[in-house]
């Protein structure tokens, strides 16, 4: 059987998807964690606005008012950056699929060829083996 002549370009398409999938994977986790830290800072946000509601019942100075006012506005900040933060992680992943998908299809393109030579050299061993054996049966009866 002939050996397929693409199978370094075949292996080097699936090495490139591997490296593909492995990005991809990595900025998924990057996502996701920067998805838990703003779960994070909105259940900080949550849980100082409860204060403040719960300590604005019981009296408190304008100073301590305050506080909790620029603390709550730099925990929105950080919360609206984190939104952006995810964003653009986000924006990376579905880039980095994308990229994955195209070396996907390049692997399935060469794989389709490698079945195809995989199949005609199939084709051709079987022709030769009923030539040598219509020839042996040829030899035989005579």
């Amino acid at each position: 059987m002939a050996q397929f002549r693409f199978a370094f370009l075949l292996q080097l398409a699936r090495d490139e998807r591997e490296d593909a999938a492995r990005a991809m994977q990595e900025a998924q986790a990057r996502w996701l964690t920067a998805q838990g830290k703003l779960d994070q800072l909105e259940g900080y946000r949550t849980e100082y606005r409860s204060r403040l509601t719960g300590q604005t019942g019981g009296g408190m100075t304008v100073a301590q008012w305050r506080d909790y006012q620029l603390f709550l506005a730099k925990l929105d900040v950080a919360c609206q950056q984190q939104r952006e933060e995810i964003a653009r992680l986000q924006q990376r992943y579905d880039d980095l699929r994308l990229v994955w998908l195209e070396k996907e299809r390049k692997v399935k393109a060469f794989e389709a060829l490698e079945q195809r030579h995989h199949q005609n050299e199939q084709l051709k061993e079987n022709r030769r083996e009923q030539k040598m054996l219509d020839d042996f049966n040829s030899r035989r009866s005579r």
